[in-house]
């Protein structure tokens, strides 16, 4: 297996690609959809791009937007059609580089028994992400619909993992049954078969879409829960949060029996590539991997620190117990930078949604007009369409966000200035982070150095480039402090230089 870690712009994707088309033979992956649209933009025909159903329509129904995933081959005794997902998932099994996200790509192997072949190459982009998507992938989870239309009500709360195994074995007659009803209700939908032409050629009703929902949760939950109930020789998390209505997530621990299965069946040789992955032993140790067969090649930035600034104004230690006593003095340091920079597009790093909120709603109070350039994400489904409206927009518009540290290309004039409001730790208040944590503290603090350097990467695209990173957080010091060999050389350049500007500065106070 190797390792590939450069800086975010430097042309991972074309390395990626150089790669697949010297194999002949690749699957390449990527953690989020939206890079799988960057790859098809630069790329065009020389991959083939899958998705999942729900991202295609059916086109027995061109007026009717049905996705495919509730089309015509989905209903009881559908025809074996080639609509465009099923197209594209052929074209990407026969071609020479098959395209799609991870998620996916590990869904439609283990839960979906997909024959997909053994490739010469995989290649895993943006694979920072794998454990937590492939932790994702394997998580039994169900919603408080869920939960109320398959057992009448939410289950309980218990203490640990175990504890839901006998309770969740009771309810596999149960599950089974309603699978079972559901199926029966989907043909009783359908006509006789003298008249079951022309009930295909009429889009289903919303109610069979529901149904044929349902069918496949069902089909989902029950084979995540046939998983979590058979492996008892593994831990599981539970997330259940104390607020309802809630999502029960039964969530394993570790996911690295996953992984050496997903690289030993999928190819020959592995590629992991990131901006930073951290250690090569951190790395094997956390996918279970032998570290002698780890080889690792790290890159560092062609950009001058000039182009690629930090700047460094601490309001103060932030953290979940100190973040609103501090809201004030953080929300009028956004309000000064975006004051500096009234003419340029920017991006500011929130906290968390919440968080998000209260600074829009600040803003909004404290400088109108600036809080009229900002557009706010307010979910990771919006983040497409704010994008979109970003680039479009004359306006010196302004990103806000949790969820734009990575997976997001804003060269240029699209971005010139960033504000990170706080250190990007994971949330202690989820049980999955928290067990994870207590297993292995270096890993928290790896997380960490990944997630400020993934921010960090929005601000210099390419080499005629340049942008200005400003750090909020007072524990940024810290953390470079305790974790400097968890950081790569290139982000050091920059950030080290912004420290000693600002002890400059209490200097010379």
């Amino acid at each position: 297996m190797f390792l590939v870690q450069a800086p975010p712009g430097v042309g991972k994707s074309h390395i990626a690609m150089t790669l697949a088309r010297w194999s002949g033979d690749a699957y390449l992956l990527t953690s989020q959809k939206v890079l799988q649209d960057q790859y098809e933009r630069e790329f065009g025909a020389e991959l083939q791009i899958v998705k999942g159903r729900d991202n295609y329509a059916c086109d027995h129904y061109p007026t009717a937007r049905v996705p495919t995933s509730r089309g015509a081959c989905r209903r009881p005794r559908g025809p074996l059609c080639q609509c465009p997902y099923a197209r594209a998932r052929t074209a990407a099994l026969e071609g020479p580089i098959f395209c799609t996200n991870t998620a996916y790509f590990a869904t439609l192997r283990h839960w979906h028994a997909e024959r997909l072949r053994r490739r010469r190459l995989l290649v895993v982009d943006e694979a920072h992400n794998l454990e937590a998507q492939l932790a994702s992938v394997f998580t039994a989870g169900f919603s408080p619909e869920q939960m109320r239309a398959w057992f009448g009500a939410p289950l309980p709360r218990l203490t640990s993992a175990d504890d839901y195994r006998p309770l969740l074995a009771e309810h596999l007659d149960r599950l089974e049954g309603r699978l079972a009803a559901t199926r029966r209700e989907l043909e009783a939908l359908r006509p006789p078969e003298s008249a079951a032409d022309v009930f295909l050629r009429i889009p289903p009703s919303r109610a069979e879409q529901e149904l044929i929902a349902q069918r496949d949760d069902l089909e989902a939950a029950l084979a995540r829960v046939h998983f979590f109930l058979d492996a008892e020789d593994s831990e599981w998390i539970v997330r259940y949060p104390p607020d309802a209505p809630a999502t029960l997530e039964l969530v394993p621990l570790t996911v690295a029996a996953m992984v050496r299965e997903l690289f030993a069946e999928s190819a020959e040789l592995v590629v992991l590539s990131s901006a930073h992955l951290g250690p090569r032993r951190a790395v094997a140790e956390c996918f279970g991997l032998d570290e002698g067969g780890v080889r690792a090649f790290a890159g560092a930035s062609p950009f001058p620190v000039e182009q690629r600034r930090i700047v460094y104004r601490p309001v103060g230690a932030l953290s979940r117990a100190s973040l609103a006593a501090l809201e004030p003095a953080l929300f009028a340091a956004v309000a000064l930078i975006l004051a500096e920079h009234p003419a340029e597009k920017g991006l500011i790093h929130a906290p968390s949604y919440a968080a998000g909120e209260r600074l829009v709603r600040d803003l909004a109070a404290r400088a109108p007009a600036h809080a009229r350039r900002l557009i706010w994400v307010e979910s990771t489904e919006a983040k497409a369409r704010a994008l979109d409206a970003h680039r479009a927009s004359p306006a010196a518009t302004v990103l806000v966000s949790p969820s734009l540290r990575e997976g997001v290309d804003l060269p240029d004039d699209f971005l010139r200035f960033q504000i990170v409001t706080k250190m990007p730790f994971p949330d202690l208040g989820d049980p999955w982070t928290a067990a994870r944590r207590e297993r292995d503290p270096r890993w928290y603090a790896l997380e960490t150095a990944k997630a400020l350097v993934q921010a960090y990467g929005r601000s210099c695209r390419h080499a005629d480039d340049h942008g200005v990173t400003y750090v909020l957080d007072a524990q940024f010091e810290r953390f470079l402090t305790r974790y400097r060999v968890l950081l790569p050389e290139w982000f050091l350049d920059a950030a080290e230089p912004a420290l000693r500007a600002r002890y400059s500065e209490n200097w010379a106070l």
